[in-house]
């Protein structure tokens, strides 16, 4: 007879499973106003994320909500931070604001695009538990990655 696999083995891929178990009314209250709390900080950022990025102000509310449902369930991290943020919303309008029209159809398209393309990527490394390449970063570098800036050889070819 065929042995059905352990909650253990599922929560591999399903890190909630093994946490769930630990849930309980005073946890559920405390990140029940947390998420309040995030909410009325992020949502208002998101919008302004989003039309700094040359999109609509919705996707940015899109931004704001999605990410942290999905952390939830698949992050393995009880303290996780999550959400748009301004450098990848500048990184985004200096890729594809050279390609099309900010605002524009084709733009949000490229723009839509690009974040399945960066999802499918992590998902990737999250399966291949490529996440520990990180330990041999430095520090130095991990912190101040978002804050780097551009090449001078870029700056001067007209981005």
């Amino acid at each position: 007879m065929a042995r059905l696999p352990s909650l253990s083995a599922y929560a591999r891929f399903l890190p909630f499973l093994s946490w769930w178990p630990r849930v309980n009314r005073a946890t559920l209250r405390a990140d029940a106003s947390a998420a309040l709390i995030s909410a009325i900080v992020v949502l208002p950022q998101g919008v302004a994320f989003a039309t700094l990025a040359g999109l609509p102000p919705e996707y940015g509310l899109y931004c704001a909500m999605v990410p942290p449902l999905v952390a939830a369930f698949f992050g393995s991290s009880w303290h996780t931070v999550t959400g748009p943020t301004n450098a990848v919303s500048l990184y985004v309008f200096a890729t594809v604001a050279s390609l099309a029209v900010p605002g524009s159809g084709e733009y949000i398209s490229l723009v839509l695009t690009l974040a399945f393309m960066s999802g499918v990527i992590m998902l990737t490394m999250g399966v291949l538990r490529l996440g520990r390449v990180v330990n041999f970063v430095s520090h130095t570098v991990v912190v101040g990655f978002p804050r780097a800036p551009r090449c001078r050889r870029s700056c001067a070819a007209g981005w």
